[in-house]
């Protein structure tokens, strides 16, 4: 999920959960139109379009896994700067780079022969998207508007792009200087996605000079300006009150179209103003029209909404998958969007507050399944920081209702009591706080803003607090971790034997994958260390102090032992870009494509 909302918390204010979530029945799924309905497929390799090597949607198929299984070769070596002996993009490695805005987060998509870009417009292709000329800017000063852009996947020729002016209510809708958050899907030569002003967009991906189907009312229709085929304004049509930015990658699978809308809080983060509006909808892709809309999670929503719906087959059971503003993960009906089941993916004792003390979350990262299995973490906006976090297994196959893995019995006390769901779809949980004897980490797993990659049932995750985690896709089972030492707002990424992933400080990781992982836990061997020192410390009558610093240092020591192992056999490289990446990598047609917050690289595989 791509975008950056930056919110002015003020300080003194405490807000109770509930305050937030005021227990209201949200209303079922409401079926406003009747038109064909299929979900029986969804774009792939060779259809609508797409061609093999292409990727052509966040995630790269309905299932969002950020896999890439095809043969291609991809190598981790690159160039060294003379300056600084430090491994940058450099050299033969770049095939071509273009410059984008100040902030991008949206895409990459690279499908029918282009790539596809979310940015903002403080790098402007035209004139007439600045503002008068000033003294220190005698070219005029950038607009602040959201921008998608297209670029040829050859050789990074700019074709055309698409001007979004921002919403005229200000931050608390769009805020400033965000861009356009919204990774496109590519389908049949359109492009749709969901653009700074809470609409959801269809373009011609193939468009030409002089050419206008479908809408012909374009507010800008200069030869590189966009052809828009339809457009739809979920403020004006379904009344949503985004929160701050309207981000959703749409899916589609068949000829639906699914978009969560963002519908949130409002400025003070205290009331929901429009707590009956829908929160997910489903719509033709053919026309724009709506099919029927879901105001779940109701009054039930803490933040906002910025998660990506995904779609599977669960015991011959299609469903689409809503990840709530609530916590809850729900499964629904594709073609009604009639609930078949929910998930609460916090333990019934969490609490939500503003900011990092907060237990309680709810999604940023998308749901991914993998073998008839939902794997998801929780989070939130990044300006809460990082706090303790949950990542869940779940399998819904022939389940209905309520699946968590606790039911309340008794809501009268904080925390409430509770009991084991007989219906759970649980399969595994991790994470929750650290509870070891002088671990260095308060949480085993923190907030996320990431997705998983699964590949030979080994699973791989990053934490906003810019640890990836390799776990047991069947059970959980920790083998080891690696701190990047800064946030991580992108993916992990399978191509060629190796796992990508980028930082906030512009860092690129090639991983190691191996379908038979070692357990190298730096911190359960150094709690264990720990533990021993502190017995033979105590039995030697050491005072507390020495108890304390024999025990880190003996904690230090045997995890530093551990971390050099890891290096050795899981890092690769470590590849300087000195841009932040908040996106995830992406492999195309033979080509790696990195996308940092002012530039798109098109990288060589060798």
């Amino acid at each position: 999920m791509c975008f950056r909302s930056r919110l002015c918390v003020v300080a003194g204010i405490a807000i109770a959960a509930t305050t937030l979530i005021v227990a209201l029945q949200p209303s079922p799924a409401r079926v406003v139109a009747d038109e064909p309905k299929s979900v029986s497929t969804a774009p792939t390799a060779g259809s609508n379009g797409v061609g093999k090597g292409d990727h052509y949607m966040f995630g790269n198929s309905p299932e969002r896994n950020f896999v890439n299984l095809n043969p291609v070769s991809l190598s981790h070596e690159f160039p060294t700067s003379p300056d600084d002996e430090k491994v940058h993009i450099l050299g033969s490695r770049v095939k071509w780079k273009v410059t984008l805005g100040s902030r991008a987060y949206g895409g990459p998509t690279i499908a029918g022969g282009k790539v596809f870009v979310g940015t903002n417009n403080d790098n402007p292709r035209n004139k007439r998207d600045r503002g008068k000329p000033t003294d220190d800017n005698p070219d005029g000063p950038p607009l602040d508007k959201g921008v998608l852009m297209c670029f040829d996947e050859k050789d990074g020729k700019f074709h055309w792009q698409m001007i979004h002016d921002k919403l005229d209510s200000g931050q608390v809708h769009d805020w400033p200087h965000e861009g356009l958050c919204s990774t496109p899907i590519f389908d049949g030569g359109r492009i749709y996605y969901c653009s700074n002003r809470c609409e959801v967009v269809c373009l011609n991906a193939n468009k030409v000079e002089g050419q206008n189907d479908g809408f012909q009312n374009e507010k800008y229709k200069t030869p590189t300006d966009a052809d828009v085929i339809w457009s739809y304004s979920m403020m004006d049509e379904i009344k949503v009150f985004p929160h701050n930015m309207t981000c959703c990658s749409p899916l589609i699978v068949g000829d639906l179209l699914f978009v969560i809308t963002a519908n949130g809080v409002d400025e003070n983060h205290i009331n929901i103003p429009a707590p009956e509006a829908p929160s997910f909808i489903c719509m033709s892709k053919k026309s724009g029209k709506l099919i029927w809309k879901s105001n779940l999670p109701g009054r039930a929503i803490m933040h906002g909404q910025w998660s990506n719906p995904c779609y599977g087959v669960f015991g011959g059971k299609a469903q689409v998958i809503f990840p709530g503003g609530d916590g809850y993960l729900y499964g629904l009906e594709p073609e009604t969007g009639k609930m078949i089941w929910k998930f609460d993916a916090n333990p019934k004792s969490a609490k939500y507050e503003l900011g990092a003390k907060g237990t309680k979350s709810d999604f940023i990262g998308t749901p991914v399944i993998y073998k008839e299995k939902i794997y998801i973490g929780t989070g939130q906006d990044p300006e809460h920081l990082e706090g303790v976090g949950h990542f869940w297994c779940i399998d819904p196959a022939g389940k209905e209702g309520d699946i968590s893995s606790e039911l309340v019995t008794d809501s009268s006390k904080f925390p409430p009591a509770t009991k084991v769901n007989p219906n759970s779809g649980m399969v595994w949980h991790y994470g929750g706080t650290d509870t070891r004897p002088y671990s260095k980490r308060d949480n085993i797993f923190s907030r996320t803003m990431s997705s998983a990659c699964i590949v030979d049932d080994i699973l791989y995750i990053g934490e906003l607090a810019g640890y990836v985690q390799c776990l047991d896709a069947k059970t959980g089972k920790k083998f080891w971790q690696w701190d990047t030492k800064s946030n991580i707002w992108g993916s992990c990424y399978y191509v060629d034997g190796k796992v990508l992933l980028a930082n906030e400080d512009g860092d690129l990781f090639f991983f190691k994958h191996d379908k038979n992982p070692e357990v190298l836990d730096e911190i359960a061997v150094g709690s264990a260390a720990a533990v021993v020192a502190e017995k033979k410390a105590k039995a030697a009558g050491k005072d507390e102090s020495d108890v304390r610093k024999e025990a880190r240092d003996a904690y230090d020591e045997a995890a530093t032992g551990v971390r050099e192992k890891v290096k050795a056999k899981y890092l690769l490289q470590q590849v300087e870009v000195s841009e932040p990446i908040r996106s995830t990598p992406a492999m195309a047609n033979g080509v790696l494509f990195v996308m940092t917050e002012k530039t798109l690289y098109a990288i060589n595989p060798k």
